[in-house]
């Protein structure tokens, strides 16, 4: 239809001598429709999963919630043999230190950021003196259900206020777990949480706030982008703390950490059926000396300088650290000794080992 409709237009104006194309064009132009704005395609936006952090956990490097800047950082000791195992809250840690004690077993100081995390935690046991070295590392409260004579000691010289189980009575504060008690008897039942060491700081007149946070690395951002270049093949490690207690980790590509095993089995969590893994694993290489012949006790000398190791994302390196005395932080450095140590963001495990058999570690 349109197409006659140009043909008799041009057939007039021919007839009326009317040739001109610009007159032509004129009238074609006039019966095109009206042509609609062309507008950009809609797009829908690609969807990213984003981490919304509004604070960042001064001791793990990731994002949180909860501002915890000002916040006091709770280092509670926790009883590492068979019939202890498995214990309540370590996944909860943002650092978890193991050390030798007595008979050839280790022990634990768990180190948590957010005492409002902390459901349940234990068993708790009695400390010894080195422990006191570790929180010192965090400027951390320190929970325990007694000492030894040489942690008494270093109590009274440091002016150490700790939140003790069996010191007064165990409520507020701490409780025996039935269950544990009937399990595992009344020596591994001891257990806290949030409230109770609230109300037991309180009691006691111990600060949960602090004016400076402290740690003896520094934390890279949450992305755990730490660069390991020059680092040693590493997704198994083996540490032997004496002849009858070797701990296991394995590293895992989908998660970029390292999942523990002792006693020739995965350490499992009790509070989540879960087993513990670390995003950091470091290695302290440090002497252990007998203070006391009769009951075995013994101390850690680690002031100075030594060595040791970070393990991270399939990969170690060596490190050092260097510490004027146990009631200052320890200071950890690459292995040249001076450039500080960088760790990725992630919960962190610190094994103080004996040179005696530091060479019996295993890097796979």
């Amino acid at each position: 239809m349109k197409s006659r409709i140009i043909a008799c237009l041009l057939a007039v104006l021919l007839a009326a001598g009317m040739t001109s194309c610009d007159m032509v064009n004129e009238m074609i132009d006039s019966l095109r429709p009206e042509q609609e704005t062309e507008t950009e395609p809609e797009t829908v936006p690609e969807t990213f999963e984003i981490i919304h952090a509004d604070y960042t956990d001064p001791i793990t490097g990731e994002p949180t919630e909860t501002d915890l800047s000002g916040s006091r950082p709770i280092a509670i000791v926790i009883k590492n043999d068979r019939v202890a195992s498995p214990q309540f809250g370590l996944s909860r840690a943002a650092v978890v230190y193991e050390a030798l004690v007595e008979g050839g077993l280790t022990r634990f100081l768990a180190v948590y950021s957010d005492i409002s995390k902390l459901d349940k935690v234990g068993p708790v046991i009695d400390s010894r003196s080195y422990f006191y070295d570790f929180a010192t590392n965090h400027n951390a409260v320190f929970v325990q259900a007694g000492t030894t004579a040489e942690g008494n000691k270093i109590q009274v010289e440091r002016g150490i206020t700790a939140l003790d189980a069996i010191v007064g009575d165990m409520s507020p504060g701490f409780y025996r777990d039935a269950t544990l008690k009937t399990t595992r008897g009344t020596e591994n039942s001891i257990v806290t949480d949030s409230n109770g060491l609230r109300s037991r700081a309180n009691a006691f007149g111990v600060k949960l706030k602090v004016d400076v946070q402290m740690s003896p690395y520094s934390v890279e951002d949450y992305l755990q982008n730490r660069d390991m270049t020059g680092g040693n093949y590493c997704t198994h490690l083996s540490i032997p703390f004496s002849a009858n207690m070797t701990v296991e980790y394995s590293y895992s590509t989908l998660t970029n950490t390292y999942s523990r095993s002792q006693y020739g089995e995965p350490h499992l969590d009790a509070s989540t059926g879960k087993q513990l893994a670390f995003t950091n694993l470091i290695i302290l290489i440090c002497d252990y000396i007998t203070v006391n012949t009769s009951t075995g006790e013994m101390k850690i000398i680690n002031s100075g300088r030594g060595s040791g190791y970070y393990v991270y994302g399939g990969s170690s390196v060596m490190i050092t650290w260097q510490r004027s005395n146990g009631a200052t932080p320890i200071k950890l450095y690459e292995a040249d000794g001076i450039t500080p140590l960088h760790i990725a963001s992630g919960n962190t495990y610190v094994a103080v080992a004996s040179p005696k058999l530091s060479g019996k570690i295993s890097f796979e």
